[in-house]
């Protein structure tokens, strides 16, 4: 089938289509890892008295990209050479000196990205923001049957697109979910580790942890999305989704892949164990790996066990089995009751969306067709993808959590509350149900 774009039609402007629809003491991390290819990843044990510099001073080369002495477990990034001296088979008690640390397993740099498989989901319509709003206002300050109305009462959607726009919201339960917790979000950072975001976009304005966000791919302090790629764009779509439902979260960004929506495990992993860093309460992985990693896994279970809830998109093939680190749910290191989310997309009528991957392991679904959120340049875009079911539970996660709820309680609560899906051929693998934001709020207020 051929990609299709779908404008929002009330502009006067050329509608442009993009596809970039998807499915990313302990040190300090901001120095991007060395080139993919050059380096490995090692991870190790290690004891209660080794150190994030012993470790870089006795192994060469070595960069500490995640280090928790809660999992007592680290990842370095290593020179190719450095690394196959570090193999358990090779002398790793050498290598190592006498550092209470062991190899526990050396691998490839390997890939992640945003998963677009299937045309249908590479789907976007463009266009430019009307009326000059600089804010979001506290949200969407006005539902009156569904309508959407922004920044004291500008409407600049027309009928069809708002109608578009209620169904999703009030099929997820938001106008319920916020007058129930006026917090919105408040005190709540949610990491997105992506191809970075528009930090001049006027709908996020005020919305972005810019002391804490970082560019892994340019080695800054500005993690602001690049037109070079055909997933430009991704990012700051994906943090429109979480502050439709959470407005007064913070978003921490972390530009860990390129604009074609790729980039190294190195990366991903190094924005995870600063994300864990600086407070983030939840991390959005709208991206994925179609390979095991013991090193992700690492990183994913240190921020976990810092009561960091991490959510995945599950990949967009159409195929059965999810992307990692998703699909590493259900072994003894990620139970199903772990704090680690793996979500699918469903259409509005609750069946499996035909792009969106699926399994036994699949912790729960949210809508994921033709979503209205943010894209650069003062734009709106209306995308499809896993990519963009998963940060509406980020949001609705974010959200809970601000009523001072715990992790582990809204962890369990957003699946316990989850909507029955209505996919007779799918259900038995679409996890707990979908996304049912309104019954996730009756549980704290």
């Amino acid at each position: 089938m051929n990609k299709r774009t779908r404008p929002l039609s009330f502009m006067s402007l050329a509608v442009l289509a993009m596809a970039i629809t998807a499915c990313g003491g302990t040190p300090a991390v901001t120095a991007t890892p060395a080139a993919q290819g050059e380096t490995k990843l090692v991870t190790l044990r290690i004891g209660p008295g080794v150190t994030s510099a012993a470790l870089t001073s006795t192994v060469t080369g070595a960069q500490v990209i995640a280090f928790d002495h809660t999992t007592g477990r680290a990842v370095l990034s290593v020179p190719v050479d450095t690394a196959s001296k570090l193999s358990s088979a090779n002398l790793s008690a050498q290598a190592l000196g006498s550092l209470d640390a062991g190899v526990l397993g050396v691998e490839a740099d390997g890939v992640m990205k945003v998963l677009a498989d299937d045309p249908e989901a590479d789907a976007l319509g463009l266009t430019t923001w009307a009326g000059g709003l600089t804010t979001w206002a506290g949200g969407l300050t006005t539902w009156a049957g569904g309508a959407l109305t922004w920044a004291g009462g500008v409407n600049f959607l027309n009928s069809s697109d708002l109608a578009s726009a209620g169904a999703y919201w009030n099929k997820l339960g938001i106008p319920w979910a916020q007058k129930l917790i006026p917090e919105l979000g408040t005190g709540v950072t949610v990491a997105t580790i992506d191809t970075g975001i528009d930090l001049n976009h006027p709908l996020l304005q005020g919305r972005i942890d810019t002391a804490n966000s970082w560019d892994f791919i340019g080695n800054d302090a500005v993690p602001q999305e690049e037109n070079s790629g055909g997933k430009y764009g991704h990012g700051t779509a994906v943090a429109g989704v979480i502050l439709q439902i959470a407005p007064n979260a913070k978003i921490q960004a972390y530009r860990a892949l390129k604009p074609d929506g790729s980039g190294a495990m190195s990366n991903v992993i190094a924005a995870i164990t600063k994300a864990s860093t600086n407070g983030a309460r939840v991390i959005n992985l709208s991206l994925g790996s179609t390979t095991n990693s013991l090193a992700l896994n690492t990183a994913v279970a240190a921020a976990l066990a810092k009561g960091i809830l991490v959510v995945n998109s599950s990949g967009n093939a159409g195929t059965e089995g999810v992307v990692y680190p998703g699909a590493a749910l259900g072994t003894l290191q990620f139970p199903l009751t772990s704090g680690l989310i793996s979500v699918g997309s469903v259409t509005l009528d609750l069946k499996k969306s035909s792009f969106s991957q699926y399994a036994k392991n699949l912790s729960m679904t949210a809508p994921g067709e033709l979503i209205l959120t943010t894209f650069p340049d003062a734009r709106l875009v209306k995308a499809s993808g896993t990519s963009f079911a998963a940060p509406a539970v980020s949001g609705a996660l974010a959200l809970a959590l601000s009523t001072g709820a715990t992790s582990a309680s809204v962890a369990a609560n957003v699946k316990a509350t989850a909507s029955a899906n209505l996919d007779p051929t799918f259900n038995p693998e679409l996890g707990a149900g979908t996304l049912n934001v309104g019954a996730l709020a009756d549980n704290y207020r």
